[in-house]
């Protein structure tokens, strides 16, 4: 698993996981509301897409799990950096978490309608699973905002105040891209070791 970061028009971070099942992103669009948006081509189209991310970058399956404890622990805000109080109450989970599974129905179409995301926990395997699933509404053009792209909104959130996790996660991802000092991630620093190796 790959990590990359760009930056769209407006300066704000994109980042794309490049796995061995293919690529998905996470990014703030124009109307300042987060994306989760996998990349697929057209011809092969199907209901999900599942991704693998293992734990072979601590770092970043770290920051998944993090994000999944405070789903599952119904504590939104225990990750964040503050004193606010409230980060010790439960707060409901509108559904989210449910068979195991975070389950997120995009924010800009009707629950039963809407594309979803799924993130579960392979303990087993030392992974997490995320899998896109398509909406019942198909577009005809499966680009940037497809038919699989999820919604997680900055306000009139389904599973307020979950969404500021999500945001949070993504600020996480940011702080882990400056660290780094470069715009790929664990394995492509193997691979130049090993070149320089040789």
């Amino acid at each position: 698993m790959e990590l990359k970061r760009d930056y769209d028009a407006n300066n704000h971070a994109r980042f794309t996981f490049k796995t061995n099942e293919g690529n998905f992103k996470i990014f703030y669009g124009s109307d300042l509301c987060l994306y989760w948006s996998c990349s697929i081509l057209r011809d092969n189209a199907k209901d999900q897409y599942k991704y693998i991310i293992t734990d072979e970058n601590k770092s970043v399956y770290n920051i998944f799990n993090e994000l999944y404890d405070s789903v599952v622990s119904k504590m939104p805000f225990k990750s964040f950096n503050t004193d606010d109080s409230d980060k010790y109450y439960q707060y409901s989970d509108n559904n989210l978490f449910k068979d195991g599974k975070i389950e997120w129905h995009s924010d800009d179409m009707e629950y039963n309608a809407a594309s979803f995301l799924q993130i579960e926990k392979d303990t087993e395997n030392n992974c997490f699973i995320v899998t896109f699933n398509r909406s019942k509404v198909l577009c005809d053009d499966i680009g940037v905002f497809s038919t699989y792209t999820v919604m997680i909104s900055a306000c009139e959130c389904r599973y307020d105040p979950y969404n500021a996790t999500f945001m949070e996660m993504y600020r996480k991802l940011e702080d882990y891209c400056n660290t780094r000092k470069h715009t790929f991630s664990g394995q492509s620093r193997l691979n130049k070791r090993r070149v320089r190796n040789r």
